[in-house]
């Protein structure tokens, strides 16, 4: 019985390695055909299933400074099966980004930030396109303008004030106690935009909401910015094997229902404003979300709450 058992798991193990070795030179035919008609630039010859991975070393701008020398200032490097363009030359830079941006517009999103919520309302992982065009617009029309930015600094003088008070804290008065400055500078980066967005101290010690927001923002930006064997083998990307996806999601979706119990409260509240005054006033970004109204051609007339959840929840990260 144990020898029929071995016998059975050997077999499989070689079914799966032909079909592994099938798939990697089908790949690999299809991504030389592609060169040879010219769709991709020229690039050194890559391995089956790996790519040029192992032809980077650790230090990957100067691996792509000694291939650019013998291969061109564009070449094709293949991370795995992610096909990537190196450009390595100011002169085909200028020319592929102000006369090809439409053709390069395009973003990849990594297989952790792959899941049920959408990223149409961020400016960071949309398509180019309608939508796309009008969060440009929105940024460049409402949030970016010099006036509104004038209008911020006193927030910003209180958030830079407090973080300058925590760190006299953690320091112990002394000045002796080692502490980690990048924390206390994304921590007032963080209740900055909590300021600006909600009006309110996302790490006011008395905010309990104020602080899981931030643990799970802070949550997804670690698990995201991983590095995922996964982005660079398609092939095991419903397996999750580094687990990253199904954190990086849970975290998103306890972030996205914190956002929305504020997007409620704030819709409750402009509300009741409008029936004691017809006159509405802006106080901060989320009231330019809720108002804010396009023109039909470069996306929908406004913003869906899904949206607004997910512009809110880019903001902080």
């Amino acid at each position: 019985m144990g020898c029929e058992m071995t016998s059975m798991g050997l077999e499989l193990l070689v079914v799966a390695l032909l079909l592994l070795v099938a798939w990697a030179l089908l790949t690999g035919r299809k991504s030389f055909q592609s060169e040879k008609v010219g769709r991709l630039p020229p690039g050194p010859r890559r391995w089956p299933v790996v790519g040029n991975i192992f032809q980077l070393g650790w230090s990957a701008h100067e691996s792509f400074a000694k291939l650019a020398s013998k291969h061109g200032p564009i070449m094709t490097i293949w991370l795995g099966s992610m096909c990537t363009v190196v450009v390595s030359s100011k002169e085909v830079a200028g020319e592929m980004f102000k006369n090809h941006d439409v053709v390069l517009a395009g973003r990849k999103i990594y297989e952790a930030m792959k899941g049920e919520i959408g990223n149409e309302g961020s400016i960071i992982t949309s398509q180019y396109g309608p939508q796309w065009r009008m969060l440009r617009r929105l940024c460049t029309t409402e949030f970016f303008l010099t006036s509104r930015l004038n209008a911020t600094v006193g927030v910003r003088a209180k958030c830079v004030d407090q973080m300058v008070r925590y760190i006299e804290e953690a320091t112990g008065g002394s000045g002796t106690n080692g502490i980690d400055v990048g924390r206390f500078f994304f921590l007032m980066a963080f209740n900055l935009i909590g300021n600006l967005m909600f009006s309110k101290d996302l790490l006011d010690p008395n905010s309990e909401r104020g602080a899981k927001f931030f643990l799970h923002a802070g949550k997804v930006m670690e698990y995201a910015g991983k590095p995922n064997i996964a982005d660079f083998l398609p092939m095991l990307k419903w397996l999750d094997p580094q687990g990253l996806r199904r954190l990086t999601q849970f975290h998103i979706k306890q972030a996205f229902d914190i956002a929305g119990l504020y997007l409620k409260e704030r819709i409750s509240r402009n509300e009741t404003d409008d029936h004691h005054s017809n006159e509405k006033k802006r106080r901060d970004y989320l009231d330019v979300l809720l108002d804010y109204r396009g023109d039909s051609v470069d996306g929908p007339p406004m913003f869906s709450p899904t949206t607004v959840n997910v512009i809110v929840f880019v903001s902080c990260c």
